[in-house]
């Protein structure tokens, strides 16, 4: 089999008359069909283009289909039918008709009218399978090619392009098939550039999300098809009329956390693309998580019916369809792997595929899992259920996968559709692609046309937490300064095309740049230096910020005080504005964060740091969820919220500490006691009751009770603490003097904080440390004693105190002592045993 010789068809127009089409066309696709056949028929005024708008389901790419084989191909038109994924070239070059005779469907082209008589069809991009550019011929009367190898040939004048095009002279005819992404500069130069070279060319768009407030998108579109919208018709009218299912969500938690560690999770963020393999390989190859999927399906099987399942990988699909079967379910896969099973045959692949295809047809599966083979162009016209086996950051992809369930009655498909949506546990925001069945301009969301009163929060978020997650949690002991300073005063908004996950096309990015105090100004002496240069490399959608490093580097250092700059991904900035200006041809819009002021953390623990510790998770979580706040998409759950906070009671009590600023009147220090009384309780507990220490500078003297809550500044109600200690104690009421913990079950949680920072004392020190945490845990002196061999430290606790009670935190007490003496270039210990 030659390259591509699946791609080409050579119809005889004479038998295909003989048998044209039986699919009967729905009222909407009449009405548009007239409406489209006028649009070709009116008289030419130089620029003819218009735009088809047709929901996800609702047949665009039938009634395009349709319209040209009735109109221009009957008129001796050629068709330069251009698409940016090889999956919508082959949907739309099978709508055209089967190669052989079909006496039970019939031909589309069977609809060509006379004098045509042969009409030859060609697939080409850069998939294998296809043709390539240079396969293209002047006889080719379809042409079906991706956007990118359409403008590279047009670019390079590639010889065959150009006689296919010159042959149509002036008969040529464009589909722009997702016509959304016209304004992408690569595809919108192209359509210029052929108008300039085919005066009287048409130009047909397709989409079902035409609608932009963003002005500069609008205008292209206008110039672009300047016979605006010719035909439309809504989700909303399409499932009224039960053409369409009307879509029933659920987004069963499979409590599966993926490892998905920072360093990694930074490095993914700005790349534009879908989650990385090894993420989704941890997802696909979770045994449990996928018993979890089809336990869902077996809970509801009467319910969800006939369903369609998206996964990512081909083990991933037998082991669904395993575990399927195993709860008495009839399951088939497909996938393109072909492996050996342990009986020596071939699954997966080729016929497989087709058997397992048509008995899912003929209700003999109940459920037909998949590697995303029948997102598009594959027709499975009565599917209840669609399972998303994972949440996606591909609009693209997230409304092909919905579209499969959502043919209505009338064509052979269901009144309700349940999409079902499988979410996990992640420790990152994500900026996971939405759809809104009712609101089909979501997938293209441009944000209101005004000055926005409240920010886009599932943006302004991930980055936001991002930010905030690097200065407060990575290094505990770091001065941050003031919370709001850490908190952006506003941002920019860029929008700018990038290149896709699949490398198939340019999708169109929304990346927000925080401006925080102090930065306003060098942003906009930057962006007025931007406007007077070239920015012509940052047009070009496959510009990466790798091959722009030293000029960003040198505008950083031009505008910027990298030491000032609270920002920890300026040059990722600078590049998405220089982007945005290079597509856009203007600044990004700046919005204020008015809301920042209602969002100091600092102002949280300053209100609730006095409380005691059972007393303030209850008010924590009441700031939380609150419905005026927006904590909860700030954070992505309650913890990180609470860690902040504790985060910011920390940071307070080191500046009441340093007398660097005594907040209410406090100071440790401060504390109203005689000196003498002082003297007396040193010397009766000379060392820290907690820790240990003996350095005198370091020492305290504390409230047992504190004075807030009525405690007296009687012997009985004082004890010895050194600062860190009576820091990290705050206002809590512990009795370091006792061995034994007063208390009747263990904390929910190990504080972990004021870690050492370097190799003095080395061994002294670290025991000190573990010793705050261990007796802060049990709310008394407990630790008896605590010995550090290189791979094992014991702790002993006196009689009396459950060693149980912190097992369960000493596994996340070595992971973080590994990281902390990592960072001195000292060796770990690996376990700590409790006694």
């Amino acid at each position: 089999m030659t390259s591509g010789s699946d791609y080409y068809r050579e119809y005889n127009l004479i038998k295909a008359r003989k048998a044209p089409s039986k699919i009967n066309m729905a009222p909407h696709q009449v009405d548009a069909q007239v409406k489209l056949m006028n649009w070709f028929g009116k008289e030419s005024k130089g620029k003819n283009g218009g735009i088809l708008v047709l929901p996800t389901g609702g047949g665009k790419t039938f009634t395009a289909v349709r319209f040209l084989c009735q109109g221009p191909l009957s008129e001796g038109y050629k068709v330069l039918w251009l698409a940016h994924t090889h999956h919508l070239l082959e949907q739309a070059y099978y709508s055209f008709g089967p190669r052989e005779i079909d006496q039970q469907n019939g031909f589309e082209v069977g609809y060509v009218q006379e004098p045509r008589n042969k009409l030859n069809v060609r697939v080409v991009s850069g998939t294998k399978d296809h043709y390539n550019i240079q396969q293209t011929k002047a006889t080719d009367d379809v042409l079906i090619c991706t956007l990118q190898t359409a403008s590279s040939a047009l670019k390079r004048q590639q010889p065959n392009f150009m006689k296919f095009l010159e042959s149509a002279g002036e008969k040529l005819l464009v589909v722009f098939d997702e016509a959304h992404h016209s304004p992408a500069p690569t595809y919108r130069n192209l359509m210029i550039n052929l108008r300039e070279k085919f005066s009287q060319m048409y130009l047909l768009g397709l989409t079902a999300t035409p609608t932009y407030n963003d002005e500069n998108k609008k205008g292209w579109l206008k110039e672009l098809y300047p016979d605006d919208i010719i035909y439309q018709v809504t989700l909303n009218e399409l499932m009224a009329q039960e053409i369409l299912a009307k879509p029933v969500f659920e987004n069963p938690n499979t409590e599966f956390e993926p490892d998905f560690d920072n360093r990694e999770y930074e490095k993914w963020i700005n790349s534009f693309r879908d989650l990385p393999e090894n993420i989704i390989e941890q997802l696909a190859n979770s045994r449990s998580r996928n018993q979890f999927i089809a336990k869902a399906y077996a809970k509801k099987r009467d319910k969800f019916g006939k369903t369609l399942i998206f996964a990512d990988r081909w083990d991933q699909c037998v082991q669904l369809c395993e575990f399927l079967r195993k709860e008495g379910v009839k399951a088939g896969a497909m996938f393109s792997h072909v492996y050996q099973n342990g009986n020596g045959r071939i699954i997966g692949g080729g016929d497989s595929n087709s058997k397992t295809l048509e008995k899912f047809r003929n209700n003999e599966l109940d459920v037909l899992v998949n590697i995303r083979m029948l997102t598009e162009g594959t027709d499975v016209p009565d599917v209840d259920t669609v399972f998303l086996t994972r949440q996606t950051t591909s609009k693209i992809l997230l409304t092909q996968m919905i579209g499969r369930a959502l043919r209505g009655p009338k064509f052979g498909g269901t009144e309700e559709a349940h999409i079902v949506s499988f979410v996990d546990n992640w420790n990152q925001k994500i900026n996971w692609a939405q759809w809104d069945p009712l609101d089909e301009t979501l997938l293209i969301d441009e944000g209101p046309t005004g000055p926005q009163k409240r920010p886009p929060w599932q943006l302004i978020s991930i980055d936001l937490v991002r930010h905030l997650s690097q200065v407060m949690f990575n290094n505990k002991s770091m001065e941050i300064g003031p919370f709001l300073q850490n908190v952006p005063i506003g941002w920019y908004q860029t929008k700018f095309f990038a290149l896709s996950d699949n490398n198939e096309d340019y999708e169109e990015t929304s990346r927000l740049v925080m401006v925080f105090d102090n930065e306003k100004e060098s942003y906009e002496q930057l962006m007025d230096n931007l406007a007077k240069i070239d920015l012509a490399d940052y047009e070009n959608e496959e510009t990466t910020i790798e091959s722009k490093t030293e000029e960003i580097t040198k505008w950083s250092e031009k505008y910027f005080n990298p030491e000032n700059s609270i920002a920890d991904d300026l040059e990722n900035n600078l590049f998405y504005i220089a982007s945005h200006m290079g597509q856009v041809k203007e600044k990004p819009k700046f919005f204020n964060f008015e809301e920042r002021k209602y969002h100091d953390m600092d102002e949280i623990a300053r209100q609730y740091m006095n409380l005691k510790l059972f007393e303030v998770d209850p008010k924590l979580k009441t700031e939380f969820e609150r419905d005026d706040r927006y904590w909860r998409v700030i954070y992505p759950n309650f913890e990180s919220f609470r860690q902040q906070f504790f985060a910011c009671v920390q940071r307070l009590q080191d500046l009441k500490i340093d007398d660097i600023h005594v907040i209410d009147g406090f100071n440790p220090e401060n504390n109203g006691l005689d000196q003498s009384i002082k003297e007396k309780v040193k010397k009766k507990y000379p060392n820290c009751l907690s820790c240990g220490e003996i350095n005198k500078k370091l020492l305290e003297v504390d409230h047992i009770n504190p004075r807030y809550f009525g405690g007296s500044d009687s012997l009985d109600n004082l004890q010895t603490l050194c600062r860190y200690c009576n820091i990290s104690k705050n206002v809590l009421e512990i009795d370091f003097r006792t061995n034994t913990s007063p208390l009747e079950t263990p904390q929910n949680e190990l504080k972990i904080f004021n870690p050492p920072r370097s190799h003095e004392l080395e061994d002294e020190t670290w025991i000190k440390y573990l010793k705050r945490l261990i007796n802060l845990f049990y709310c008394a002196s407990v630790v008896k004693n605590i010995t550090l061999n290189e791979k094992e430290w014991k702790v002993e606790l006196y009689d009396g105190n459950i060693p149980a009670w912190i097992k369960p935190h000493l596994e996340e007490l070595i992971d973080e002592i590994t990281i902390l003496r990592n960072q001195i270039n000292l060796k770990a210990p690996e376990k700590i045993i409790v006694v």
